[in-house]
């Protein structure tokens, strides 16, 4: 489909064009398929590199980074730990930063630019930041209440009362996993905010305080509500965001008649007051270190994690730690940058609970909302300050001022650091979080990072919700709001040990590029000494991927899959047509990727927060399409199902509006928080009733205003489908079940230069055969292979109208396709071709734009394996047909982990040739569990996944043919046939014992191997 950009952006999107499309100038459709056959560098994915108690040496570091390179790993992260979860004990090495450690860091840094890998480097050892550097005050609060009260009149001379440590905290539902959270107060740097009091009656005491479901809900609306990393986004925001009521008996208290007693309050704690007549509360406001402590830091760096809301906790860090890493790195000769071979600091996820004060917060929270918290800390206690909304305004102030503190006080300033010495920074600025209450603003997060990243697990019910990963639609939708060329994942983390294979990690790899991550980051690989064996010691959580795993030889097969898929997914923009504005409000999470009710499926979308929304979002004048300063634009924005806007968001939805915007929500009628509060609300209805007029959502459902139009009532599908703007993406849902993502490349389909790029996915382990349309004209489809890198042009394809010529928009392309089980294809649009207005009369017979293969030939008989003896294998056996090695008699083949060649003499059937230019293909069958081919010494490549055959036209002769097929198993059949050996019988090494209960895997060949003919 043709993306035609207003004259008026062309400048700004030439600009930003140089970081979106791969480091060039332009992409052109030449460049795409040269990236896609041969990725570059950028294109490649990453590794976390784990060096464990620094158990490396320079031998082990060489043959890492070479094997990386190798095989097409294009960069590591660097993070230095001690030995996590459990697993049996790693041998130390030289200390953190020693002398001898900074040898091997520079070492590593010489190599990495030697061989051109790039370098992140965590910002801590373990995660999250912190280190004996941190100093209390400079580490995460949470903010404490203790009160007292006084009659008066009377001269009051004594010590106030300190609060309890976890007052407050003792319905969370996670801290007991944290030794620190009882620590008595005196080693938890308890510090005062400040001391307050107010009048409060005998007789209008219960009037003054929350009760029933109000003040249950106060955990939350304060963020001390503590959940589980794994809970669902609508269980995180909706409690805060329920609105309290004003209910009969409610005697709030004024705001005017709290008094500050702060100056009055000696370092001893002892207050000096004189009392009016009265009964008064005295309340205590101070705040606690959270006693966190780096997970899993090396003792040499062991310490308190930083202050998550304040700029000192992240200077502090890049003071002791980055500074050091910078030297070395000059040190060793290497440049650190953005062309050096140092290119940026990492700050893994965010796991440090929830954090909700800084001992600067009062002086913050005027800074970011206009007004003095003070008259409202009785809140926290739970009483009604002004009247219940006005308390659930104010606390929907501090939560706001939370995650503003967040990502403006540790993310932004984690950024501006890094770009002062030429850095990048790299975070999972927003989860999963440890506990997923933390009042942050995830996009806004990610935003402030020029790397955003999030994770995805191997494990399907870990981090998974309803199908998609918990934060992939996040991450995607921050990279595109805010203009970065890469999504970033921590890739296939789980808790499993060498059980998955290149073939069951592709299905979690597509539905990770479907949400629209582009950049995988492996986890894990754990740095080896080629001396402590294999499979050697390694990370207890992640996917192993290094030199000792069995399948490495054969790894650069999938590598160039990931690489391919993100060429093509890193090039040119997401298209979407709708984008969603996700509220004001904190926590402010973004859902797993779904599809939303009122689009439906076929379209995409994005997600935006208040800040892109008032910073990056304009119209074109041209086509009213809202639009980002890095090219990326959206037909129509939609409001959230709230009555509440900030006064700020409701001017701008004005402009935009007025600009000629499609606005599609309810009419708001009032702000949200404290700040200008009254005259907030009716600003925001004088607005209101301009822009929506008369339109109520039901008698009328849309209202003109300036040059663009705001709708209530109707769907955002009604609204596209009413604009001619037909489905992006369908098919056939008879016929199969399909994932998808679209990419486009600026320039026009079939204009030279631009291109449209699919990238489609079966989800089914089947066969299936789908009939897609694509919202692209005026372009030949052509059908290009991530697995194999084959591009071919679509010989079945056909134009259909689809689009309102009025609107600009062209028919639509339908491309018949087939699918083996879980195999995914790009489709893409970039060269002219005559248009096909019509189906053809006669379609190629169930083709579907694939070959038509029919088996002329089954290679059956005996076959003679060849084992490895120094694992326990035969030197060689004859196995009469083809079996699972699990089902041998011989212990050494069943418990074999490893390569087997497997040798076959044939001569082909008069049935199968490649006459007439059909060609021949070898179908494996099963494969436990990858293969590699050659046939009469040509090697024919490595096969991983389905569809499990390779082409052997050029190869085969018609007698006298020689096949061997190399047979990659897993771990696990060795390592539980070592379980009860002796240790020396032993041929495996390695600190991650097997549960008792494992398994042995399927294991070889299991076939039928058939020869495949292509049909006329």
């Amino acid at each position: 489909m043709t993306r035609r950009i207003p004259g008026k952006f062309i400048g700004v999107l030439a600009a930003a064009i140089a970081c979106l499309l791969s480091g060039a100038t332009a992409q052109s459709a030449d460049a795409l398929e040269r990236g896609f056959v041969r990725p570059p560098d950028a294109a490649k994915p990453a590794t976390f590199w784990w060096w464990f108690n620094s158990n490396v040496n320079k031998a082990g570091i060489t043959r890492d980074l070479e094997e990386f390179r190798a095989k097409g790993i294009g960069g590591v992260v660097l993070i230095n730990s001690t030995t996590g979860f459990g697993t049996r004990p790693i041998p130390k090495g030289p200390a953190f930063l020693s002398p001898e450690w900074r040898e091997l860091f520079r070492h590593a840094m010489r190599e990495a630019e030697r061989l051109g890998i790039e370098v992140g480097v965590n910002l801590s050892t373990g995660w999250c930041m912190g280190g004996p550097w941190i100093q209390p005050e400079n580490s995460g609060r949470w903010f404490l209440q203790s009160s007292l009260v006084v009659e008066g009149p009377q001269k009051f001379s004594g010590a106030l009362p300190l609060p309890g440590g976890r007052d407050g905290y003792d319905g969370a539902r996670q801290l007991f996993i944290k030794d620190y959270v009882d620590l008595p107060l005196e080693k938890l740097d308890y510090r005062d905010t400040k001391i307050i009091a107010f009048p409060e009656p005998a007789d209008a005491a219960e009037g003054v305080r929350l009760s029933g479901g109000r003040l249950k809900a106060l955990q939350a609306k304060s963020n001390r509500l503590d959940a589980s990393s794994h809970a669902f986004v609508r269980e995180v925001m909706a409690p805060p965001l329920a609105p309290w009521k004003a209910e009969p008996g409610d005697r709030p208290l004024a705001a005017r008649d709290v008094i500050d007693l702060t100056d009055k309050v000696g370092a001893d704690g002892r207050l000096e007051w004189e009392v009016p007549p009265g009964r008064w509360v005295i309340l205590r406001t101070g705040h606690r270190m959270t006693g966190a402590r780096t997970a899993y830091a090396l003792p040499e760096a062991d310490g308190l994690e930083i202050d998550w809301l304040d700029e000192a906790g992240v200077e502090a860090q890049f003071a002791h730690l980055g500074k050091i890493f910078l030297e070395e790195t000059a040190a060793a000769g290497v440049r650190a940058g953005r062309d050096g071979t140092l290119r940026y600091f990492h700050n893994d996820s965010f796991e440090d609970g929830f954090p909700n004060w800084t001992a600067s917060m009062l002086e913050k929270f005027r800074r970011y909302r206009g007004y003095d918290a003070t008259p409202w800390l009785p809140v926290f206690a739970g009483r009604i300050v002004g009247s219940a909304e006005a308390s659930d305004r104010f606390l929907y102030d501090y939560r706001r001022t939370v995650a503003d503190l967040m990502a403006d006080g540790h993310y932004k300033r984690f950024e501006e650091l890094c770009r002062e010495h030429g850095l990048e920074a790299e975070s999972e600025a927003a989860g999963p979080s440890w506990s997923a209450t933390m009042c942050m603003d995830a996009l806004k997060n990610l935003g402030r990072v020029s790397r955003p990243m999030g994770e995805f697990w191997q494990d399907n019910y870990r981090f998974v919700q309803n199908g998609q990963n918990q934060v992939g639609k996040m991450i995607a939708t921050a990279a595109h709001v805010y203009g970065k060329r890469t999504a970033s994942a921590e890739a296939f983390t789980t808790f499993a040990h060498w059980s998955d294979d290149p073939a069951a990690l592709k299905p979690t790899a597509d539905r990770a590029f479907c949400e629209g991550i582009n950049r995988f980051v492996f986890h894990t690989s754990t740095a080896t000494r080629p001396e402590d064996g294999k499979p050697g010691y390694e990370y207890g959580a992640g996917t192993h991927f290094n030199p000792n795993i069995t399948w490495w030889n054969q790894a650069g097969a999938f590598l160039d899959y990931i690489g391919r898929c993100q060429h093509l997914l890193q090039s040119g923009l997401f298209a979407a047509d709708v984008l969603y504005y996700n509220g004001d409000w904190a926590p402010n999470l973004v859902e797993p990727r779904h599809t939303p009710p009122g689009l439906g499926e076929g379209y995409d979308y994005d997600v935006c927060g208040t800040d892109a929304l008032l910073t990056r979002l304009s119209v074109s004048p041209e086509d009213g399409r809202l639009v980002l300063p890095d090219g990326m634009s959206y037909r129509v924005l939609v409001l959230p199902d709230s009555d509440r806007m900030t006064v700020e968001v409701a001017r701008k939805i004005s402009d935009l509006v007025r600009a000629g915007a499609t606005v599609i929500g309810p009419r708001p009628s009032q702000a949200p928080g404290l700040a200008g509060y009254p005259q907030c609300d009716a600003e925001v209805r004088a607005i209101a009733a301009e822009v929506w007029g008369d339109c109520d959502g039901r008698a009328r459902t849309e209202n003109k205003c300036g040059r663009g139009r705001v709708l209530w009532g109707k769907t955002e599908r009604a609204a596209l489908a009413d604009a001619g703007v037909y489905p992006d993406f369908e098919y056939d849902t008879a016929a199969g079940s399909l994932d998808w993502i679209h990419r486009t490349v600026p320039g026009g389909a079939g204009e030279g230069g631009g291109a449209e790029i699919w990238f489609v996915v079966n989800r089914n382990a089947r066969e299936d055969r789908v009939t897609c349309v694509f919202r692209a004209a005026g372009a030949q489809p052509e059908i290009w292979d991530p697995v194999t890198g084959e591009r071919r042009e679509a010989a079945e394809w056909w134009s259909e109208g689809g689009g309102s010529e009025a609107c600009g928009l062209p028919a639509r392309t339908v491309v018949p396709l087939a699918f083996a089980p879980r195999q995914s294809l790009f489709v893409v649009f970039r060269k002219p071709a005559a248009a096909k207005t019509a189906a053809p009369a006669q379609r190629v017979a169930g083709a579907c734009n694939m070959p038509s293969l029919a088996p002329v030939q089954e290679i059956s008989g005996a076959w003679t394996l060849a084992f490895d003896p120094a694992w326990g294998g035969p030197a060689q056996v004859e196995f009469a047909s083809l079996m699972d090695w699990t089902l041998h008699r011989d212990e050494g083949i069943r418990h074999y982990s490893g390569t087997v060649t497997y040798t076959k003499k044939f001569d082909l059937e008069d049935g199968a040739s490649a006459t007439g230019g059909r060609r021949l293909f070898l179908d494996l069958g099963v494969v436990k569990n990858l293969a590699t081919v050659r046939l009469n010494g040509a090697p024919l490549g490595t096969v991983w996944t389905a569809p499990w055959r390779v082409d052997i036209t050029g190869a085969a002769r018609r007698a006298g043919n020689v096949l061997e097929i190399d047979i990659v198993n897993l771990w696990p059949n060795r390592l539980i046939g070592d379980k009860y050996l002796p240790a020396s019988q032993k041929f495996t090494r390695t600190n991650i014992p097997l549960k008792d209960d494992a398994a042995l895997l399927p294991s070889g060949l299991i076939g039928p191997v058939r020869i495949l003919q292509e049909k006329r």
